[in-house]
């Protein structure tokens, strides 16, 4: 049970860095309204939130390094704690199979279903592209292929999961750690992403079973986001197109589970 606690005490952290800084920031973006003229507190409240990008973006960075620097304090080995190994690229193709294939099956059936946090970010892209063109579509990408992947592995597989396994087994240390990458996405999305987020999670956490290598699991959450991109100007997908997506990705998804589950086999052979 030990090293249960230890995995829910570095979720805490992690996710409470998190939002003392994103607080912070708000805090921070607030008084530059303020600094450059805006003097209604409605006005002060949608700068703050239309530079909510950017608060994701540096507090994304800085939860990184306090984890890093926590690790260091300690005297650890991040790269062994984290398990940030060498990998094969075949390994990286599979893994972001799956794991695209499955999250482009998501976004399609919560296609009509509005997220709050996308909504929010959509905005602050809007907000940054119409003073610096294309600098709110930049921060957009790199925090969703870079920065957030980055972040969410480490925490989430590479430290609660690496924890939990070290006390009970695998199967315990993914869903548990799913359960949790779940749970923090609520206030983004509600049930729903929850839902998702948690059932994503459980491919990544087989990921990081099968390949031994946090950095698999960086690369394939940030393929998993490419739908974000894909179906960012709600393309017209209905009738038998929707239908014949879906059973073309399911198809993959299958398909490329079952040979994850050869290749590792063989590979202890």
């Amino acid at each position: 049970m030990k090293g249960i606690w230890k995995a829910i005490a570095y979720f805490v952290l992690y996710f409470g860095v998190t939002m003392i800084l994103q607080m912070l920031l708000s805090i921070v973006f607030m008084a530059i309204g303020v600094a450059n003229g805006l003097n209604e507190e409605s006005l002060i409240m949608e700068f703050a939130y239309n530079n909510i990008l950017g608060m994701t973006v540096i507090s994304g960075i800085l939860t990184v390094g306090v984890l890093y620097l926590v690790f260091k304090l300690r005297k650890k080995q991040v790269k062994q704690e984290w398990k940030l190994n060498r990998f094969k690229i075949k390994n990286v193709v599979l893994a972001s199979v799956i794991a695209f294939s499955f999250s482009f099956l998501f976004a399609l059936c919560t296609y009509n279903i509005p997220m709050e946090n996308s909504i929010m970010i959509s905005k602050s892209v809007d907000f940054y592209n119409e003073r610096v063109p294309l600098f709110g579509t930049i921060m957009m990408v790199a925090n969703l292929l870079v920065i957030a992947p980055i972040a969410e592995e480490i925490a989430l597989r590479g430290i609660v999961y690496t924890r939990a396994e070290k006390t009970t087994n695998a199967v315990t240390a993914i869903i548990g750690s799913s359960i949790l990458f779940g749970l923090m996405h609520f206030m983004a999305g509600g049930i729903v992403l929850v839902i998702g987020a948690t059932l994503m999670a459980l491919i990544f956490g087989y990921i990081f079973y099968k390949f031994k290598s946090l950095w698999v699991c960086i690369i394939a959450h940030s393929v998993a986001n490419l739908p974000d991109f894909i179906l960012y100007n709600k393309p017209d997908i209905s009738g038998g197109i929707f239908w014949g997506v879906v059973i073309f990705f399911l198809c993959v998804f299958i398909a490329g589970v079952f040979v994850i589950q050869k290749t590792t086999q063989n590979d202890k052979v």
